[in-house]
């Protein structure tokens, strides 16, 4: 796994992040708090640096990370496990690119073995078998060309057959996110990697510290070690009785083994694991209202594709008994007894076709909004599409009618959005619409 910065990030030094440009910065803004004076942008960047300094420092020290979200840090990362991906995804103050698996050759390395990329090509032939000898009119009918036919068609295979494949497969992201939740991160992974208290932590666990050990090589994760080494270097002549003061105590700090400059004191857990949230819903009723607490089972892949909405708050666990998803399109086929084979002779390896327990807290504006407008979609992945328009839309409208003071809002759902993909909606224009727009996807 190799993790870069972003040649287009702001205060870069020799490929790292300059420490010095990104704690003035910090503390600018940590002056509009609470700068003793005027609070001008004229005064306050007038205030001289080694003051702006201080205060950007201090921010880490006093728990006040806001004017350290101002300044957006985008690493990319290369040949990242999907489950690292999905940890990383299931937070709330980011946005990534991330290569989709729909679109990624499958190769043997240090992630997935030589079996597990020869049953993937398998199902890929077969597959494409499938979709070429019942659908390839409609692709035929919906593409402009045979070969942007035959590209589609593939995509579709490959979306189906990489369910077969481990949640460890590789991949590619850029991921931005503001400098002072870098360092939660960062603190939240460590935290994992001390306690791995499910078999996907442990899974993930050497990545994470990889990711984290890599971070700080780049100056992303701040070290207390870096930061004294900064004020050092700057060799500030007779400075203030605060920067003294400081720098004393940050002494202090690595002494007493604070090697990060943030201290989580929140114990702030990971998003993605229920287990770490004495409060989560994921094993009580669902409840459906102006808010929204939903249970429900996903395979990993399509969990994947849901948590991407950071209006829902998501939470798993991992089942203690084997299920899986089989495709529609080898559903009643000759193949579907082999897929199941296939699928449990994995199950180690935690393939991505794999069922695992959901929790969504979320609202009825939100699902509309971000998730219709997202998912039901003929271009999506065709299973998220299937349970949120013909699954989760239809649950949430009937729980709704179960409530007295709710019957307005299930009517609106139900006249508006219900049995729709998002191209029929009222209230969305589609940018690229596809011209064949359909509820139940034949594959």
């Amino acid at each position: 796994m190799k993790v870069s910065l972003d040649k287009e990030n702001r205060f870069l030094k020799d490929g790292k992040v300059d420490l010095k440009q990104a704690f003035i910065y910090t503390g600018i803004k940590a002056a509009w708090c609470y700068k003793k004076g005027d609070t001008t942008p004229e005064t306050i960047r007038e205030t001289s640096e080694s003051t702006l300094l201080r205060m950007g420092i201090e921010t880490y020290l006093n728990d006040h990370g806001t004017p350290d979200e101002h300044y957006q840090i985008s690493v990319e990362i290369t040949g990242i496990p999907k489950l690292l991906c999905m940890i990383l995804n299931d937070e709330h103050q980011y946005s990534t690119c991330e290569r989709s698996l729909r679109y990624t050759k499958v190769i043997e390395n240090e992630y997935i073995s030589k079996e597990e990329v020869e049953k993937y090509n398998k199902w890929l032939k077969i597959c494409s078998q499938i979709l070429e000898e019942k659908y390839m009119d409609f692709f035929l009918k919906t593409t402009p060309n045979e070969k942007e036919a035959h590209r589609a068609l593939k995509k579709i295979a490959q979306e189906n057959a990489r369910q077969q494949i481990s949640v460890m497969t590789p991949t590619s992201i850029s991921y931005s996110t503001p400098r002072y939740q870098w360092q939660k991160i960062a603190s939240c992974l460590l935290d994992m990697c001390a306690n791995p208290n499910n078999p996907w932590k442990k899974m993930a666990a050497p990545y994470a510290l990889d990711l984290v050990n890599q971070l700080v090589d780049l100056n992303v994760v701040v070290t207390t070690e870096e930061v004294l080494k900064l004020l050092d270097s700057l060799n500030v002549v007779a400075p203030s009785e605060e920067v003294l003061k400081l720098y004393n105590k940050l002494q202090e700090e690595l002494k007493n083994d604070r090697k990060y400059l943030y201290k989580n004191n929140k114990q702030t857990k990971l998003s993605l694991f229920a287990e770490d949230n004495p409060f989560s819903g994921i094993n009580k009723p669902n409840d459906f209202g102006a808010s929204i607490n939903y249970n429900t089972h996903l395979s990993i892949s399509a969990f994947a594709q849901e948590e991407r909405h950071r209006t829902v708050y998501n939470e798993i666990l991992l089942p203690e008994t084997f299920m899986y998803s089989t495709p529609d399109i080898i559903k009643g086929t000759a193949f579907e007894e082999e897929w199941a084979k296939d699928m449990k002779s994995g199950a180690l390896t935690y393939p991505q076709g794999q069922m695992i327990k959901v929790n969504m807290i979320t609202s009825i504006q939100k699902i509309i909004q971000f998730m219709g407008k997202e998912r039901a979609c003929d271009r999506a992945q065709q299973e998220i599409e299937n349970w949120y328009v013909n699954v989760f839309l239809p649950e949430v409208i009937a729980g709704l009618k179960k409530r007295e003071e709710y019957q307005e809002e299930a009517k609106y759902l139900e006249e508006n959005y219900l049995n729709r993909c998002r191209c029929a909606y009222p209230d969305y224009a589609c940018p690229n619409p596809c011209g064949h727009p359909r509820v139940r996807r034949p594959f």
